[in-house]
């Protein structure tokens, strides 16, 4: 394929662009994103609300949403996925979708149990609901990230991942805000929320059904490599048929993705930048409603003046991550993001001395939400571009698995820190936690070269 020049790409047409969000197939990954983000809005957003409003302490609370760990370790799982077929429901609907319904419908269940339990009388049983939620989610987004990279064309890829941001961050705020809001309002039953919360998986469910299976087509790096294994099987004549092709296919699912990943230049770095680069943020958020709830401010005020606004600077924040990428290059995107994040964090601090002041609550979460839109922008587009093309689905589960890492596990002590130093330096010591990501971005500029894979990348969509 011919590589066009940057004039080339510049002279594309700006409105044939914007018709590619509008293609059916492509549109759809914005209700997948949806899907996969029901489950992160029910454990950070209405969980942690939940939580904040009964008499458990800062500690509690993490230790809760640290049950979300699955979505850190779903790389162990996605070759499995990726290749096992579903009994009977593979036959009905094809591999990739049969997936996902089992998995979006015991996610619903999930939502549904967590509903009705108390942390206040068995904080064990809360937990485990929790738990299934993550594995479930985590297991969802497995399927939904290898089905987007296959349904879509490459010069939808980009496209389909803004959309798929989109709906994830949408989900994300309606279970922050919709919930403050029901229950403020009407004070329901925590119950009837979960449950509105689980039919809410039925937008992921019926795009599911109206979206063609994929065709699953290997790359000739693939055929390479099993042609490779194939003769390196047949040349031991003692081994079985069953165990010749059980050990291929281990090689190629679980080996290979893995082999290939581990052998580059700098693959450490890429593991500790992907770990490090959102840590002081999620750290920050992690107890937002808690401390938000200490200041002084009422449920109402939250929504209005912080959520409500939060939620137009996330999306505004996307939009300008995605045009930061291409005015400035990929590094120079990551760069300002990451500067920008830290600086957040600083805000919270600020709210502390200035009070229960709601202009500056608002500010605090705009500011906040923003850098996080353009933080989420870049950093998936990155390590997409880290993936090999033709182990896709598992590179990019251990990738997207090291960021969760960072949201469930190394934010987990952030209440602990809370009751040692108090909600002002907390936020001080977010920001200054942030500061390895940067210099891993540094690092990673001397070895590998973002702004030359975003380009190869943009000439071969063209």
């Amino acid at each position: 394929m011919r590589l066009l020049s940057e004039t080339e790409i510049q002279e594309k047409s700006g409105l044939e662009a914007i018709k590619v969000y509008f293609k059916p197939t492509v549109f759809a990954i914005l209700f997948l994103g949806f899907s996969s983000g029901v489950p992160y809005g029910v454990l950070t957003g209405a969980l942690s609300y939940w939580v904040s409003k009964i008499e458990l302490s800062p500690s509690e609370i993490s230790l809760l949403l640290a049950a979300g760990f699955p979505y850190t370790i779903k790389f162990l799982w996605s070759p499995i996925i990726d290749q096992a077929k579903l009994p009977i429901l593979n036959k009905l609907l094809g591999q990739r979708r049969s997936w996902l319904i089992l998995s979006q419908t015991f996610l619903a269940g999930s939502i549904i149990w967590l509903g009705f339990t108390d942390p206040l009388e068995n904080y064990s049983q809360t937990y485990i609901a929790a738990f299934l939620i993550a594995l479930f989610g985590a297991t969802q987004d497995i399927v939904i990230d290898g089905f987007r990279i296959e349904i879509l064309k490459d010069d939808e890829q980009a496209a389909g991942a803004a959309l798929y941001i989109y709906g994830y961050r949408i989900a994300g705020i309606i279970f922050s805000i919709g919930v403050i809001y029901v229950y403020s309002l009407y004070e329901i039953d925590w119950s009837l929320l979960f449950i509105m919360g689980s039919a809410m998986m039925l937008v992921g469910m019926i795009a599911v059904l109206f979206i063609k299976e994929p065709d699953h087509q290997e790359t000739e790096e693939k055929k390479k490599l099993r042609s490779e294994i194939n003769e390196f099987l047949d040349e031991r004549a003692e081994a079985g048929k069953e165990s010749k092709e059980y050990f291929a296919w281990i090689y190629m699912t679980v080996v290979a993705p893995f082999r290939e990943f581990l052998t580059r230049k700098g693959w450490l770095i890429f593991i500790l930048f992907a770990i490090f680069y959102k840590i002081g943020d999620s750290m920050a958020v992690s107890l937002q409603t808690r401390y938000f709830l200490s200041l002084g401010f009422d449920d109402l005020v939250i929504a209005n003046s912080g959520k409500l606004v939060g939620f137009w600077a996330l999306l505004i924040g996307l939009a300008v991550g995605g045009w930061l990428m291409n005015k400035f290059g990929l590094w120079k995107a990551l760069m300002i993001c990451a500067l920008l994040q830290l600086l957040s964090n600083f805000s919270f601090s600020a709210l502390y001395l200035i009070g229960t002041n709601a202009y500056f609550l608002a500010f605090t979460m705009g500011f906040e939400q923003f850098a996080t839109g353009m933080g989420a922008t870049v950093l998936v587009a990155y390590l997409s571009l880290l993936c090999n093309r033709s182990f896709t689905v598992t590179q990019y589960a251990l990738l997207s698995a090291l960021t969760q890492f960072t949201v469930k596990i190394l934010s987990s002590p952030s209440g602990y820190i809370v009751e040692s130093v108090g909600w002002f330096w907390f936020f001080i010591i977010t920001a200054v936690i942030a500061i390895p990501g940067i210099l891993l971005l540094l690092w990673i500029r001397k070895i590998d070269n973002p702004d030359q894979k975003h380009s190869n990348l943009a000439n071969n969509h063209t």
